[in-house]
């Protein structure tokens, strides 16, 4: 009887100490997918391009989808660009099927000719890579 009382009493105060809301999680700038992506194959210099790409997450916990385009820093050519998405997570432990969408059009405008290759990361550890072969004459359509 008492190891019965002992473990009610301990229920009683371990119980309330347990916390039995769904865990709480945030993340900010987590990369995500790009499924859509249009880069054209060919270019002139000083015609500006444009780069068309769109990310799509399929729950209700993400937000804020951006992009970031920028030149890769360590590129020798200078020719070498970054593609890559953008969204933040918070769940406070459901997050019901809802499509978040965004998409943006970049504009490109190539100073020298030349292979600008373009590094799109498709996830946070998978990429592909788009080459964009500019001339220094407008082609001809």
């Amino acid at each position: 009887m008492k190891t019965l009382k002992l473990l009610l009493l301990l229920m009683i105060f371990i119980l309330p100490a347990c916390k039995l809301d769904p865990p709480y999680m945030k993340y900010d700038n987590v990369v995500i997918s790009i499924d859509e992506l249009t880069v054209p194959e060919t270019g002139s210099v000083n015609v500006p391009l444009n780069i068309y790409a769109n990310a799509t997450v399929y729950n209700s916990c993400w937000s804020d989808i951006s992009f970031v385009f920028k030149q890769d820093s360590e590129s020798e050519s200078g020719l070498e660009y970054f593609l890559y998405a953008t969204a933040d997570f918070e769940s406070f432990g459901q997050c019901p099927e809802l499509t978040v969408a965004g998409d943006t059009l970049i504009t490109l405008t190539p100073e020298t000719a030349g292979d600008y290759i373009i590094t799109v990361w498709t996830s946070s550890s998978t990429y592909e890579r788009d080459t964009i072969v500019v001339g220094s004459e407008i082609p001809i359509e």
